[in-house]
């Protein structure tokens, strides 16, 4: 690993009382890292505050504009955070970093790492800027790999939702239960839920129930069926429990509903997949 890829220009450990503030500024020439070891803070990047906690770093690059609004104690601790200061010269470095959010979750490797800068720093012992720039280096490169397995772990999260999605459109019309979901998909229950809840905004069943009255709302426009019957062919074994559901998501009994659609006096046909597809809180 080429040590003269980036120079370490400045450790530090610092404490900042509650109510405490940083001007917000920029650098011209180095990046910066801040790593909160205790305590929490309002941040400043850009143009946005963001909270940050133990555990969380602020990740700046030359211009960045960045700077401290307000800090608080946390169980008796004050904002203490570890911070570096240093200069890149490598342009295939400096690529990757560029894609490395201002603030990011820490984990405890790049604690450790970041720790061990700070104390070969200052104890000077003999190879201390040798050892410091490698274990620097390596902690940057795991801020790149760390992040980018983060990315991907949300697309797959993505996935992941859309083949729920899918199974749910596909199979709304006969029991769908967790188990099958996540036997289908191949993750556990309590992956599935957080998972797509995390990306849609919605519970697995409040989605499921949405996709079945959307197509009871068609069928209701579209078919002489009556409300029982299209109860059951939509998935519900209960049709009070669908009549319950449908007013719950449309505003109205399946009844007015149609009864409005007929006389043109509510929702539009063509507005009835909205209604459907809206998250709840």
């Amino acid at each position: 690993m080429d040590t003269n890829m980036i120079n370490i220009l400045w450790l530090a450990k610092s404490e900042y009382p509650s109510g405490s503030s940083l001007e917000p500024h920029s650098h011209n020439d180095y990046y910066q890292i801040y790593y909160v070891i205790s305590g929490e803070g309002d941040f400043i990047a850009g143009e946005e505050r963001v909270k940050l906690t133990q555990g969380m770093y602020l990740f700046t690059r030359p211009n960045d504009r960045h700077g401290i609004a307000d800090t608080r104690d946390v169980d008796g601790k004050s904002l203490s955070m570890l911070e570096v200061k240093y200069a890149v010269f490598n342009n295939e470095l400096k690529e990757s970093l560029h894609h490395v959010p201002n603030v990011c979750m820490g984990s405890d490797n790049i604690m450790a790492m970041l720790n061990l800068v700070f104390n070969e720093g200052l104890e000077m012992s003999p190879w201390y800027r040798e050892i410091g720039t490698h274990t620097l280096l390596a902690a940057l490169y795991y801020i790149i790999r760390y992040q980018k397995m983060h990315v991907t772990m949300n697309e797959q999260k993505l996935i992941v939702s859309d083949q729920i999605k899918e199974y749910i459109r596909e199979n709304h019309d006969i029991e769908v239960s967790l188990d099958k979901v996540a036997q289908h998909v191949g993750h556990s229950k309590n992956y599935i839920c957080k998972t797509f809840k995390g990306n849609t905004g919605m519970t697995i069943n409040l989605f499921l129930n949405k996709v079945r009255i959307e197509q009871a709302a068609q069928l209701l426009i579209n078919t002489n069926l009556d409300v029982s019957e299209i109860s059951s062919n939509v998935g519900y074994n209960n049709v009070y429990h669908f009549i319950k559901t449908f007013k719950k998501i449309v505003g109205t009994s399946p009844g007015n509903f149609r009864k409005n659609e007929l006389y043109g006096l509510s929702l539009a046909s063509s507005q009835v997949s909205c209604i459907a597809t809206i998250p709840l809180p």
